[in-house]
């Protein structure tokens, strides 16, 4: 093999490599902070020892010199810190909440005492950004489970951020005041945008691409972002979805959407001939929408892998309605002008009828 393939292949290595420490950085958290002992003095060469609570994986690491630790590429979700140092006694802090996109900071206080001793924390630690300076929000799992939305599209939670406003009213989102053409929108670290048309998939054409029943959390960059995110002007937003854990866990869901109990829209109206005038008549188009679905998810080999399943669909029967633009059009026919070209009355009606058969509903449906 010549050298200029062997630095090709490396090259793309290379590249494949960087392409994936980019997308793990961008779905997944990271849990830092200090240890100190009883009189406010950094502990260094303390071991720390981080466990995810759902799935039971262990990471490490070791404090600096300056009492300073950090473990990375941690996946979401509620971890156990605990921390050992000769001298000490033994603490854990439970409940440390990992989120998308963000480091979660401990101030960890040793007291002295025997090694054989431990010291539990039951209470749950806040997430609070004090070390990054982009403009973030996360849209954790209790508020996509939680909050109303009409439709059960995810992302449009993304408008309770600040910054974030309809663009225009075909779901487009615009952040700072910039075209929601302009925004990227990621799942898992990949691409989730339409192409041909610059916006999130699905849009005014389907109601969404991924489940929200699928989706555990997400993260919405306004502004400030790094560099690792790009590919915009506007909103970068990054979701993750949901994973199995050691217990078998899932849900069903069912939402019903009936006009039939609803307001009529007073746009809605069709001609009738009543005592030989067309006279527009208001009704109620039909307009039902069924959304259902469910998950499931859990252990395949315990502590080792894990599957998670997701099912999601809609029914919906929205016929479209075609009105004539100018109620009481068909009265304004010149009978006059046409029986004068050789047309009868009956002609005349018949064309007439003709054309009012053509307003009314049309079938229209919203599978998916």
């Amino acid at each position: 093999m010549s050298k200029i393939i062997k630095l090709s292949l490396l090259c793309l290595l290379l590249l494949g490599l960087s392409s994936i420490a980019a997308a793990q950085s961008t779905t997944t958290g990271a849990i830092g902070g200090v240890v100190s002992n009883p009189n406010k003095e950094v502990v260094p060469g303390a071991a720390v020892t981080v466990k995810n609570i759902e799935t039971n994986k262990e990471d490490a690491a070791t404090t600096d010199d300056s009492g300073r630790f950090k473990v990375a590429n941690l996946q979401p979700g509620r971890y156990a810190v605990t921390v050992n140092s000769s001298g000490f006694a033994e603490i854990t802090q439970q409940n440390v909440v990992v989120e998308i996109g963000r480091e979660t900071n401990l101030e960890i206080a040793l007291s002295v005492g025997p090694v054989t001793g431990s010291v539990d924390v039951s209470a749950e630690a806040p997430v609070i950004n004090t070390t990054q300076q982009d403009f973030s929000s996360n849209i954790n799992q209790t508020s996509i489970n939680e909050l109303p939305i009409n439709g059960r599209r995810w992302s449009n939670f993304a408008l309770l951020t600040p910054g974030a406003v309809p663009d225009g009213t075909f779901g487009l989102i615009s952040f700072r005041g910039i075209s929601g053409l302009l925004n990227n929108n990621t799942i898992d670290g990949g691409d989730n945008n339409q192409a041909f048309f610059a916006e999130e998939r699905g849009r005014t054409r389907i109601s969404y691409s991924i489940s929200q029943a699928a989706i555990r959390e997400f993260q919405v960059n306004t502004s400030s972002y790094s560099a690792e995110y790009g590919r915009s002007a506007g909103g970068v937003v990054n979701a993750i979805t949901k994973s199995g854990t050691n217990e078998f866990h899932g849900g069903v869901f069912y939402y019903q959407r009936n006009n039939k109990w609803g307001a009529r829209n007073p746009l809605a109206t069709r001609s009738e001939l009543i005592n030989g005038v067309f006279t527009p008549v208001g009704f109620k188009p039909k307009d039902v929408r069924h959304q259902f679905g469910g998950t499931i998810g859990g252990p395949i080999v315990k502590d080792k892998a894990f599957f998670f399943f997701s099912y999601d669909q809609q029914n919906r029967n929205f016929p479209g309605l075609s009105i004539f633009s100018q109620n009481g059009f068909l009265n304004t026919v010149n009978r006059s002008l046409l029986t004068a070209r050789g047309l009868s009355n009956q002609q005349i009606d018949a064309g007439l009828a003709f054309l009012n058969s053509l307003s009314g509903p049309l079938e229209r449906t919203g599978d998916q």
